[in-house]
């Protein structure tokens, strides 16, 4: 229980609902003191304001993301009132307008959606500021206040956790990737009955490791470039250079296993030192993570290479019982796979040792070079907006839907006669989402939150009728609604119903009419939002999954063109090569993300889902064939690029154009010759052989002793022949899944 929790009292959000609850109660708490409430709701308004665009990322766009959400607020509100004053007819075009412009905001990214929805809640609560008798020029100088306020408090507390915070977040990357590895060593050697349950759980988990990754070159790399070299910072950043590489020969799984599996069917026995050391990765990637939350020293820090000593004698053993020429191609299967989970290890023993150092507090320096470009850039002109006004953009789209379902949701309030109608809107707000899928979990979460919440809040008031229980449960309840508002909504929507009924209960008698209000309205906007992405331009994934195959394919096609230069340039790895394998795993998980909201969305809308599902397994199947391939290139001694080689490379490139172009017109475009592509095949599988008949020689004449040459050559041969034949299969078959997906 202790390990669940954890996580999330040390948590970014966690310190952030504290600063808010901080941030809320001490205005709210003055206002009842003085009899000035609706003034210390207006300033706490402020600090709600400028909550939300507080994101993980970097200071500078934090601070200018809670700025944004401050101005956008005070316009809405200031606006708005002063309309409201002018017409009501008015009011409702502006009201019309505002809600179109800051749902398009989501256009700039998390952070922008983020400022787009603090404009949302600008909307809804301007409807609560009408009950105030304050002048409106006095309430905008009250959110100003508030939004500044929170803006300072969250300033200090970011300077304060900042470090903390950065190695959560590390921790947590690590944790997921450490899971995964897990993941995956069930799937390949336990041969689970749940093994469908596994894969869901295994892409969900490269969904979340992928959007760790982006946050992490943003917080690390960013903080380098503003703040300058830190050996803190350093170390951290080394640390996760070493977990990209993990993770990149975690993804690295060739053909090579599955013939293993086959191969050693009857000497299952071989494989278990080897099944041992993935294990103790496991093991050790779990440990420093804990380690790096805690701040502690690590457990497992010892170097322990007896796995090699192990590995070494069960293959001795093999060859000794199947003998010799019958137990090469097993023998070398096995050792390309030793050789990525030994280079696995190695990383992970690397970041041990640099968690180690850190803990020391010695110096490291990092170049500068390049590092910028590994961040993630958002474009924030207004080019950007214009170009998502159109009916092909699926925020367009959202925005008309999220206006028209407010304008539905304003006339039902204005008919009712309860004076808190725009908690309709405000349920709106919260649970109409861009796609089906997470408006479904949004709407449900937030009904059965705000059951929950009333009737917990129903029996608090049923049982005392106190002012000072209510002031004094207001507190945690708070802490805890906004503190559990990114990790489960359900618990946040729970706690924060509790908080609307308590204050409530501090104001008026009529709590208990309040609560049924508070389930009606939300029921009524939970209908309105269900309604609306289903029947308002409605942004189903199966029209729109095509475009992240492209994106995808071209990514990993890029990133299969590096690995083919520095296999013929025999170069190390740079920058390009790094920065297509981010691209390639970032577009990847895209495609994966684009496949999950389709399973979300109504069977009626689910076309082609096999078809779609096969694409996108071949798509991320190639992407791990690749890295293997690359892991293998930059970790080995490699000979000359044959002209087979590049006829084969050559034609899986074109395959891979085939499949892009038939996505984007129906049309293949470019062909090669098949029986070239077989003779180029035959002619790997014919150097390969022609090794094996040197090492036959050798062993003829007496040569027991393998060469690290030969079996460098040997190892080669076989791993990068089985792969592009896989590749190209791969590639094949994408090309044939794809005729059926018009």
């Amino acid at each position: 229980m202790k390990s669940k929790i954890e996580p999330y009292l040390l948590s970014f959000d966690t310190i952030k609902g504290l600063v808010l609850t901080i941030s809320l109660v001490i205005p709210v708490t003055i206002g009842f003191q003085i009899d000035e409430f609706y003034k210390g709701f207006a300033f706490a308004l402020g600090t709600l304001f400028t909550f939300l665009p507080n994101t993980d990322g970097s200071n500078r766009h934090r601070f200018w993301g809670i700025l944004s959400a401050l101005a956008v607020a005070l316009l809405i509100v200031g606006t708005g009132g002063l309309l409201r004053q002018i017409s009501y007819s008015v009011f409702v075009i502006f009201f019309a307008f505002a809600c179109f412009f800051v749902s398009m905001l989501s256009v700039y990214g998390i952070r922008g959606a983020m400022v787009g929805f603090s404009g949302q809640l600008a909307i809804v609560m301007s409807f609560a500021l009408q009950k105030s008798m304050i002048p409106l020029f006095e309430q905008l100088a009250l959110i100003a206040g508030g939004g500044l306020w929170y803006l300072v408090l969250a300033g200090i507390s970011h300077k304060v956790f900042e470090k903390k915070n950065i190695a959560l977040n590390l921790a947590q990357c690590i944790e997921d990737t450490s899971e995964y590895l897990k993941t995956n060593y069930q799937l390949l050697w336990n041969e689970p009955d749940n093994a469908l349950a596994l894969e869901k759980k295994l892409l969900n988990i490269q969904v979340k490791i992928n959007g760790q990754h982006e946050l992490l070159r943003e917080l690390l790399y960013q903080k380098r470039i503003s703040s300058g070299q830190s050996n803190r910072t350093n170390r951290y950043l080394l640390i996760f250079l070493e977990v990209l590489d993990i993770y990149e020969l975690s993804q690295a799984q060739g053909v090579e296993k599955d013939l293993c599996k086959e191969i050693f069917s009857q000497n299952g026995e071989i494989m278990n030192p080897l099944k041992d050391l993935s294990a103790k990765s496991i093991v050790h990637l779990y440990a420093l993570a804990e380690a790096l939350r805690k701040g502690d020293d690590l457990l497992l820090s010892q170097e322990d290479d007896t796995h090699e000593e192990a590995i070494e004698k069960s293959i001795g053993e093999y060859v000794q019982k199947v003998g010799l020429p019958e137990a090469r191609e097993g023998v070398l299967l096995l050792r390309n796979i030793i050789d990525s989970e030994s280079k696995k290890w190695e990383k992970i023993s690397q970041a041990k040792r640099i968690y180690n150092r850190l803990l020391e507090n010695t110096a490291v320096t990092i170049g500068k070079k390049d590092r910028k470009l590994f961040i993630t850039s958002q474009d924030y002109s207004w080019n950007t907006i214009k170009n998502n006004l159109s009916f092909e953009s699926n925020t367009f789209k959202h925005a008309l839907r999220f206006t028209s379902a407010m304008m539905i949701g304003l006339v039902i309030g204005s008919l009712m006669n309860h004076q808190n109608s725009y908690w309709i809107l405000l349920t709106i707000g919260v649970s109409l989402r861009p796609n089906f899928g997470l408006t479904k979990e949004r709407v449900v979460n937030r009904i059965i939150g705000t059951l929950i919440g009333a009737a917990i809040g129903f029996i608090i008031v049923y049982i005392t009728d106190s002012p000072l229980v209510y002031g004094i449960l207001a507190v945690p309840v708070t802490f805890i609604g906004f503190s559990f508002l990114q990790k489960n909504y359900k618990v946040a929507a729970t706690f924060i119903t509790l908080i609307v009924v308590l204050l409530y209960a501090l104001l008026v008698q009529e709590t208990y009419q309040i609560i049924g209000y508070r389930v009606l309205d939300t029921l009524i906007g939970a209908a309105i939002s269900f309604a609306a992405i289903y029947v308002l331009w409605p942004s189903w994934e199966g029209n729109n999954i095509k475009g992240s195959m492209v994106k995808s394919l071209k990514a990993v096609q890029e990133y299969f063109g590096q690995v083919d230069r520095i296999y013929q340039s025999k170069e190390i790895a740079d920058t390009g090569y790094r920065l297509s394998r981010k691209k390639a795993f970032i577009e990847t998980g895209n495609l994966l993300s684009s496949f999950q909201r389709l399973t979300e969305e109504p069977k009626s809308q689910q076309i082609h889902t096999a078809q779609v599902q096969a694409m996108v397994v071949l798509v991320q199947t190639f992407l791990n064939a690749t890295a293997a391939m690359g892991t293998y290139i930059q970790n080995h001694i490699t000979t000359e690029a044959s002209e087979a080689y590049r006829t084969m490379v050559r034609h899986i490139g074109l395959n891979l154009e085939n499949v892009i172009e038939i996505l984007l017109t129906g049309k293949e475009m470019t062909t090669h010759d098949a029986e070239e592509t077989e003779d180029a095949s035959k002619t790997l599988e014919s150097k390969f052989k022609d090794l094996e008949e040197v090492r036959a020689r050798q062993l003829e004449q007496g040569e027991l002793a393998l060469s690290p040459e030969m079996r460098s050559k040997l190892q080669e041969g076989k791993l990068i022949t089985e792969q592009l034949k896989w590749l190209y299969n791969l590639s094949d078959s994408m090309k044939q899944v794809t005729a059926y997906l018009d």
